[in-house]
């Protein structure tokens, strides 16, 4: 079982100010990594995203820019991976709109989502948002950090293998009906 976890922390908006990622290998956290990012909004900062995540301007003074960050750290970790977010509408939606905003090419990757994957194999929970999903399974981290919520989404899907029994991402996403969707806007999602 092999993809990589990602997750966006915004000052405002689609605005990223941090992004984690997580890569899996054979099934087990291999590495953990985030960036804070000085977003297009610098130095203004959404009080209530603040109030969140706890990133404030001051912390992101000498951050880099999304387009920086992204040719010199990030884009390897994402291009040609299967990608997996939790609430993968609003993270893939951020990585779009950051994406466009810098004019960077767009990446090749299929995406799923954590959260309606945990819908499909843990269905008598009332909620599956990231913080009450990972206290029902047993996973503790520091939410609304893009790295540690990486973590916890990859812990997710590794822990949704275990319970369904299958140790490919194919079988998992095979079992369970979890919609598997591509980047690329030329090419159809299914």
């Amino acid at each position: 079982m092999n993809f990589v976890a990602i997750d966006f922390e915004t000052a405002h908006g689609n605005m990223p100010c941090e992004i984690g990622v997580c890569v899996v290998r054979n099934g087990m956290v291999a590495e953990t990594r985030s960036w804070l990012i000085k977003p297009q909004c610098f130095p203004y900062m959404n009080r209530w995203n603040q109030q969140v995540h706890g990133i404030s301007s001051d912390m992101l003074k000498d951050a880099e820019t999304f387009d920086t960050l992204w040719y010199s750290q990030v884009r390897d970790y994402i291009n040609k991976e299967l990608i997996v977010a939790h609430n993968a509408p609003f993270d893939i939606g951020v990585l779009r709109a950051t994406l466009s905003h810098y004019d960077l090419e767009m990446p090749d990757f299929r995406y799923m989502c954590s959260c309606q994957l945990s819908r499909r194999v843990w269905k008598d929970f009332p909620r599956h948002s990231l913080g009450e999903l990972c206290g029902r399974i047993g996973i503790r981290f520091n939410h609304h950090r893009a790295g540690d919520d990486a973590e916890a989404c990859a812990k997710v899907v590794i822990k949704a293998s275990e319970r369904m029994e299958v140790d490919s991402m194919a079988d998992l996403i095979s079992f369970t009906g979890t919609p598997l969707k591509s980047f690329k806007p030329d090419i159809v999602n299914r």
